[in-house]
């Protein structure tokens, strides 16, 4: 981490060494007069009501509106470097990272990024339209960061990333959930969960993507994803092994987009004696408890959206309509599969972003909270099992 914020002042540093003059159509971004150099501030606060039909929820009653997060984006370039980095504040004072990294463009096609990146996986880097998270991002795949290395290769046809990261990010950095020992989330960690204590380490990733751009058929792509790792063991000391292979695709008609992904995923830990292996730890730093996944499974996602122009209401210039399907299959037979359903739109009047989202959810940690907590393994343990739940959110964001 400090390496990357090293990294990044002295990209400061550089680009103050030449003039930078404020940008005429944005007064918190600067650039050089030949425009080779530049530094831009942006962010977001967000403002988040909800309601959630569980007894044990506190956000049963009329509720209020409560701070969500405010992330600051800073951005720039010099000459062929560039830095992009977004550290976050949360509620329940909670503070994380969503991205920050160093670039060299090699040439007009290729680059290649050193810090806190991006780990490459499927639909990238959100796995969904709305406000509400689904099933991947819960199983580590959407808007995933790590410590280490990108080489992005991008032309009219192909989007090839690849990615090597020695380690995880900090649980206590983390804005995504990821696979963790029990030590590590000892902020967010529940008491049954101490045996659990494996970590990635050593990974690589690949995304593949071929792009089609047609007059009459819009723009589409077809990816393949794979990702594998060590799965060290801090209990054992021994190298257990993680995979994910993945498919997905992305396709643009006029308004409409549709999205959809298959991953199968198997976590092959060396746990001491007593400790299921069906089961693996997943955490981040904040968002919900730290939570069981099933070790091994397939999750399939369809996402369809429609963007709606609006003319003359002042401020609100288009409304995205859409719907996000998710589906968690276990490998372990009678375990009871996982479903999400998010239905919603989002206002976009900048500099004001608003979601509504309408979720319901079976055998899934996000709805029932605790009472829920092994939905995305068994789905046994809970008074909720089997059972379909549901939350209204409202999300407000002021963009700057």
């Amino acid at each position: 981490m400090k390496k990357v914020l090293l990294g990044t002042t002295a990209l400061l540093l550089m680009a103050s060494a030449s003039p930078l003059l404020h940008a005429k159509d944005d007064p918190l971004e600067w650039k050089s007069e030949d425009g080779a150099n530049s530094f831009k501030v942006g962010g977001v606060l967000r403002f988040n009501h909800r309601y959630e039909q569980w007894d044990e929820s506190t956000n049963r009653g009329a509720g209020k509106l409560d701070f969500d997060i405010f992330r600051l984006d800073l951005k720039g370039n010099y000459g062929d470097f560039y830095f992009n980095a977004s550290p976050i504040i949360q509620d329940q004072e909670m503070t994380s990272i969503e991205k920050a990294y160093v670039g060299y463009k090699i040439d007009e096609k290729q680059s290649i990024e050193a810090g806190l990146v991006y780990k490459p996986f499927a639909i990238y880097p959100y796995p969904q339209n709305g406000w509400t998270y689904h099933i991947p991002f819960f199983l580590g795949y959407g808007n995933n960061i790590a410590p280490g290395v990108n080489w992005n290769f991008d032309n009219a046809n192909w989007d090839v990333k690849l990615g090597y990261y020695p380690r995880m990010l900090d649980a206590d950095l983390r804005y995504s959930p990821e696979a963790a020992t029990f030590d590590d989330l000892s902020e967010n960690h529940l008491p049954f969960q101490s045996g659990y204590q494996n970590e990635k380490r050593n990974q690589f990733n690949a995304r593949v993507v071929h792009k089609f751009d047609t007059e009459s058929l819009g723009k589409h792509e077809v990816g393949f994803s794979g990702s594998i790792s060590e799965l060290y063991n801090t209990e054992t000391k021994d190298d257990g092994k993680y995979h994910a292979v993945g498919i997905h695709t992305n396709s643009n008609y006029k308004r409409w987009n549709l999205q959809s992904s298959i991953i199968q995923y198997e976590y092959d830990a060396k746990n001491p004696e007593g400790v299921d292996n069906n089961r693996t730890l997943m955490g981040a730093n904040g968002l919900t408890p730290s939570y069981f996944i099933a070790s091994e499974g397939t999750v399939s996602s369809v996402n369809l959206a429609y963007t709606l122009p609006i003319k003359n209401m002042g401020k609100l210039k288009a409304v995205r309509f859409y719907n996000d399907y998710s589906y968690l299959d276990k490998a372990k037979s009678d375990w009871k599969s996982s479903q999400m359903n998010t239905t919603g739109a989002m206002f976009i009047a900048k500099p004001f972003m608003v979601w509504a989202d309408y979720t319901w959810a079976k055998n899934a940690n996000i709805l029932g909270g605790a009472q829920n907590g092994t939905g995305l393994t068994s789905g046994q343990d809970s008074k909720y099992s089997d059972k379909w739940l549901y939350r209204v959110n409202l999300n407000l964001g002021f963009t700057f």
